[in-house]
């Protein structure tokens, strides 16, 4: 048992460095995306300024570590070993809840999940101790174990900072941009100097005083008791330092704007580096919290001469504890090799670009997160609340405000955000940040961050009234998602908690083997869904402007694997219910889905596409092209879900005559499709009446065939209904098959689409 503690030691320092590595994956986002969004610079540039922001944040971290030894717990009513199994099932909890969230693209806070980690394995350890025959204590001492009080502030603070960012950048950028407007480098002489000045003194102050001041505080020399008194000055002189502080910015903005240098893009990567400097000031204990304090508390318990460690008080830890400058500079270090290598960051920030970003077509959420009850409630009130405001204001004044709020279309479109916008957000945000971390409070820097930048978008009518129901969905997706990690967490690091109390070592090797399995199983579905994504996403917008050749090119592409997929999903819809094999239905029904978001690639394009078409005549038929494909796609759907259903639910099979009089349908309009793909291919047309004739003919007769079985009592409801979707759909695919070729050859010939384009519409 003399190794038993040092090797828990080694292991949650082992567990430490990847968890540094998931929680900056998860993080990295807050820091990058305003500057990534905006294209201030290269990403190497951004990454550097990041990096040094990382590297001078971990120097003012050591006030925070004292949340992870006593700001959720009290040391003194636990011994050693409950404490070194609370730690090491904070850090087995943290790591596979992080790296699920990283390893599904969503943004999560590694402040709630450590807290709750705490709080869950101390709650667990608390309840079995005071329990056991030995003890026996009432429930309510559990008030002694757990400082619920300032636990509730730390968790009140972390939600309030919600509602404080959004209000915060809502209100601030509003007023910035009524000031810049969407026009902005013609008012950089003026207005952009004094905002630039007003930002960078701010951050400078917050980042480098308080920061500078704090750790005088921590680690006095005979060099500190030097600059103390200056600092203590600067400190007490809070507004004349302000006020140098910008004047001195005033001059040097004032400068780069006259020698011809956009001012807001050094503001921004000011900024970047800043937030990084702030992030890594409050998140790394986040990170290193918990190993630090298992390491000092194994140093306690020898410097006592290793008593039994069951029994031995752990009250020192409770008092102030000085955290080694090595541990930070390569904590720092680790964090930094991380940013610049991990992919997984790119996925992460998806998230908070689509919400933020003003174009329809690059919302995610627009598509995939249906509208609820709470968020078209919160945007009728909003609109109901808007309306009222502005009836107090005389419309000649509205009219001259929303002259600064109507953005020109932007040609570049991978551009999320303005510099004016990118530079609110890195301002705000890394000054609410360092005030808590002046103030120790272990503020989320995912909340602080994310709902700056839903603020700052919200003040630049990015949520118009066609997204915003969908994209308030998409935000109270995201928070739910994180009260959700603060519940999982909570519960997991207890479940954790207890058995490593009872289990010991075959406990540590099991969850060892677990988080093995689960970083493997997560990189491989990563590695798998990137793949997917890469092979089968078509975009039809990777040619710029259309022409004429270009449409046609990318239709041609487009018809190849749509047509191509619908062939083999109806392929295997048929099959799958001839055979009445529910494994491959599921699987027919996956792929049909992996088809209906190629579609979204297109649907979503479709208005820009047609912006950007030369001609009117190629936009027209893009949107035929959508047209057609949707109801292919419908189509399929019909089949897909009603095969699916009707074997999933054990409903009787086909009879064995409609068996064959399937097998028929299929053989015939598979050979069609084949016919319609070479065609397209080859472009060329023969009039295919007849095996078009005999698809109907056929589909015709099993429908008289089914209505005479329907009075005869041979076949059922379920049997009915899943024959008929299965024949009115044949014949829709059959008919939108041909359309789709007659329009591709039309728009070969440019003089008969040229006549055609104005009524081509159905």
């Amino acid at each position: 048992m003399k190794l038993f503690y040092p090797l828990i030691i080694v292991i949650i320092f082992i567990l430490s460095i990847f968890d540094l590595i998931v929680g900056l994956i998860n993080d990295a986002v807050n820091f990058l995306n305003s500057a990534i969004g905006s294209k201030v610079a290269s990403r190497k540039t951004i990454m550097i300024f990041a990096s040094l922001g990382i590297l001078f944040g971990s120097f003012l971290s050591s006030g925070m570590m004292e949340v992870a030894r006593k700001g959720v717990f009290d040391p003194s009513y636990f011994y050693l070993s409950d404490l070194i199994f609370i730690f090491l099932a904070v850090m087995i909890s943290d790591i596979i809840l992080l790296d699920i969230f990283n390893t599904l693209g969503l943004p999560t806070s590694t402040t709630v999940s450590m807290v709750f980690c705490l709080l869950g394995g101390a709650f667990s350890i608390a309840i079995i101790k005071m329990s056991s025959p030995l003890c026996n204590e009432p429930l309510h001492h559990l008030s002694n174990y757990i400082k619920a009080e300032q636990t509730l502030t730390i968790g009140i603070g972390i939600f309030l900072s919600i509602l404080i960012s959004f209000t915060s950048g809502s209100l601030i950028h509003y007023f910035i941009r009524l000031l810049f407007s969407f026009e902005y480098k013609s008012k950089l002489p003026c207005i952009g100097v004094i905002w630039s000045a007003m930002s960078l003194s701010s951050m400078t102050y917050f980042l480098i005083f308080k920061g500078i001041h704090r750790v005088m505080e921590e680690h006095l020399t005979k060099i500190d008791f030097l600059i103390h008194p200056f600092i203590m000055c600067i400190h007490h002189q809070f507004y004349i330092v302000l006020f140098l502080l910008f004047c001195t910015w005033l001059l040097v903005s004032k400068l780069l704007v006259s020698l011809g240098y956009n001012i807001l893009k050094f503001v921004v990567l000011y900024g970047t580096f800043s937030l990084a400097m702030a992030f890594s000031g409050n998140d790394l204990v986040n990170f290193i919290g918990i190993p630090i304090a298992s390491i000092q508390s194994y140093n306690i318990w020898t410097s006592a001469g290793c008593p039994p460690a069951d029994k031995f008080n752990m009250t020192s830890l409770s008092g102030k504890v000085a955290v080694p400058s090595l541990i930070l500079i390569f904590s720092g270090v680790i964090m930094i090799l991380t940013l610049w290598f991990s992919k997984k960051t790119k996925k992460i920030s998806s998230t908070e670009l689509n919400l933020s970003r003003k174009h329809e077509e690059h919302d995610h959420y627009n598509d995939t997160c249906l509208s609820n009850f709470v968020s078209r409630e919160i945007v009728r009130f909003f609109l109901f609340v808007g309306k009222t405001f502005f009836n107090l204001f005389s419309k000649r004044f509205l009219v001259k405000i929303e002259k600064n709020f109507k953005q020109k279309i932007q040609k570049d479109e991978s551009i999320a955000f303005d510099l004016v916008r990118a530079s609110s957000n890195l301002t705000i945000s890394s000054i609410l940040i360092s005030i808590a971390t002046v103030h120790k409070l272990p503020l989320s820097t995912t909340f602080v961050t994310f709902m700056v930048s839903m603020g700052t978008s919200f003040s630049d009518r990015a949520w118009d009234r066609e997204t915003a129901v969908y994209r308030v969905s998409g935000v109270l997706k995201v928070i739910r998602g994180w009260f959700v990690t603060g519940l999982i967490a909570f519960t997991m690091s207890g479940i954790t908690a207890t058995i490593l109390y009872f289990f010991k070592e075959w406990a540590i090797i099991f969850f060892l083997c677990l988080i093995t399995f689960v970083v493997y199983r997560s990189y491989k579905t990563y590695q798998k869904t990137s793949y997917q994504k890469v092979r089968e996403k078509t975009s039809i917008l990777k040619n710029g402007n259309l022409t004429l050749e270009t449409t046609l090119k990318n239709y041609s592409d487009i018809l190849e694997i749509m047509i191509s997929s619908i062939e083999t999903i109806y392929q295997s819809s048929i099959e799958g219910i001839i055979n009445n094999n529910l494994k491959n239905l599921r699987y027919n029904r996956t792929k049909f889905l992996e088809l209906q978001e190629n579609l979204k690639h297109i649907q979503n394009s479709l208005i820009r596409v047609i912006e950007t078409s030369t001609k009117p005549y190629y936009g027209i038929l893009y949107m035929r092209i959508y047209n057609t494909i949707k109801e292919l796609v419908y189509s399929s759907d019909i089949l897909t879900n009603q095969t699916l259903c009707h074997v999933i639910n054990s409903h009787k099979p086909i009879k064995i005559w409609q068996k064959n009089n399937l097998i028929i349908l299929q053989h015939l309009i598979i050979n069609y499709f084949k016919i319609i793909i070479h065609e397209i291919n080859y472009k060329t047309y023969k009039k295919n009446n007849a095996i078009k004739i005999k698809i109907f003919q056929h589909i015709e007769s099993q429908m008289n065939q089914q209505g005479i079985g329907i009075i005869n009592h041979k076949y059922g409801k379920k049997n009915t209904l899943l024959m008929l979707d299965i024949l009115i759909q044949s014949k829709s695919i059959t008919e939108n098959l041909e359309k789709i070729l007659l329009l591709y050859l039309n728009g070969l010939s440019i003089d008969v689409y040229k006549k055609k384009y104005a009524t081509f519409i159905v």
